[in-house]
């Protein structure tokens, strides 16, 4: 590729990235195409053409490297890079245009996952990161965008890599209209995570937004037996904890995460979780609320036991059975 193609396509790129941001749907309509238009074509031409250099000779191969670092070192971001870009600022019709007009995207299965090149550039290495359009574009805060995700076929609880489904990641971005319109387009307010394994009612009362409690319970989540107070026990989130105690949460309830299935689940209750975390406040509120001293987890370990474990002499003796 000559020095002057390189500049010709990287000044494309910069515009289109540029539009992307700005919400200027005219630029992309007429540059996109330029870069993008027969990509599906030659995505798979790239990899039939590397099945094929798999197999050659050394000379061949060599071949194939060389290709390799050309395609490294290509002015032209990935297709999703620019899908990621609208998503990130909240630009529904321009990600709309994109996931339809693209052949790229709108022939592959996932069409805001469109396939990558055989090499991608330091430049774009946020490309690789799983489900990238999906994560920008809860992360934007904007319902639109998410909805022209719904409306490309992406179920509302689609299963991001490591990180959970949407409203798992609107909770942590604390974007309380992004979990709500989430719930209302049916997304499963009961959901486990894996890492880390709670629940996402337990994972809401990690956070300072009691709204998004609220919300989750209106829409159907499970408060007894969440885990939610053992959650925000463990953060001494007090105004979560006041919160879920004001809507029937037992102060002595037992978490039992469900990960061994024995009696190992028994993670104890939250004052075990405040202790366990040296939450002294936590502590204080939690005793003032009636929580017991005596209840013991799993290892047979009371809140006291489990002070003690942790160097804590402060909080043992405030947890002392009398």
């Amino acid at each position: 590729m000559s020095s002057q193609t390189q500049t010709q396509l990287r000044t494309l790129a910069t515009r289109l990235l540029t539009a992307c941001r700005q919400g200027c749907l005219p630029t992309v309509r007429s540059t996109a195409p330029l870069l993008y238009a027969n990509a599906a074509q030659e995505q798979a031409q790239a990899q039939a053409q590397a099945q094929a250099q798999a197999q050659a000779q050394a000379q061949a191969q060599a071949q194939a490297q060389a290709q390799a670092q050309s395609s490294a070192c290509s002015p032209v971001p990935p297709l999703i890079i620019v899908l990621a870009t609208a998503a990130q600022h909240g630009q529904a019709s321009i990600l709309h245009y994109l996931l339809t007009s693209m052949p790229a995207c709108s022939n592959a299965p996932s069409p805001w996952s469109p396939p990558l090149p055989a090499s991608v550039s330091d430049q774009w290495k946020e490309a690789l990161l799983p489900d990238l359009v999906v994560l920008r574009a809860v992360q934007s805060s904007s319902p639109s965008v998410v909805q022209t995700l719904i409306d490309a076929g992406m179920h509302v609880d689609h299963n991001m890599d490591k990180i959970g489904s949407p409203l798992s990641m609107a909770i942590r971005t604390q974007s309380l209209e992004m979990v709500k319109f989430l719930l209302d387009r049916g997304a499963n307010a009961n959901e486990m995570l894996w890492i880390p394994h709670i629940t996402l009612l337990a994972l809401a009362a990690e956070q300072p937004c009691q709204d998004i409690l609220a919300a989750m319970l209106e829409h159907g989540a499970k408060l007894s037996g969440s885990g939610a107070l053992y959650a925000a026990a463990g953060v001494g989130n007090t105004a979560s904890a006041q919160f879920l105690l004001g809507r029937g949460v037992d102060v002595n309830e037992v978490w039992m995460n469900d990960m061994w299935g024995d009696e190992r689940d028994n993670s104890g209750t939250a004052l075990h979780a405040a202790a366990l975390n040296a939450q002294k406040d936590m502590v204080s509120f939690l005793l003032a609320k009636g929580a017991r001293k005596d209840l013991k987890d799993g290892e047979s370990r009371t809140p006291g036991d489990v002070a003690r474990g942790t160097g804590n002499t402060e909080i043992a003796t405030m947890l002392e059975v009398d």
